[in-house]
């Protein structure tokens, strides 16, 4: 599942620039965490692709046509990802 980020708004400030602190990072590009998880492979231009570093099943990675929804659907079922809770394992607790 996604996690949610939160937004930085694209307000200017000319003081910060002044005083010799670097601009504000609004108009960086914002990378999602799922690369993480994944590795791009070297490749078509065109249809890039990127490997589970867990299990290296790749998947599209277009920043347009793609984006990350597959990659973090895939991280949901992976079964080298060592964070998936499985949920058909029952808990047991023991009652002495």
């Amino acid at each position: 599942m996604p996690i949610p980020v939160p937004v930085a708004t694209s307000s200017t400030n000319s003081n910060t620039e002044s005083e010799g602190n670097p601009a504000s990072k609004s108009n960086e590009r914002k990378t999602s965490q799922i690369w993480d998880h994944f590795k791009k492979l070297d490749g078509n231009v065109k249809s890039p692709r990127a490997a589970c570093m867990y299990c290296g099943k790749d998947y599209a990675c277009h920043t347009i046509l793609n984006r990350t929804s597959n990659m973090w659907s895939h991280l949901g079922v992976c079964k080298k990802f060592p964070f998936v809770i499985d949920r058909k394992q029952k808990n047991f607790s023991l009652r002495t």
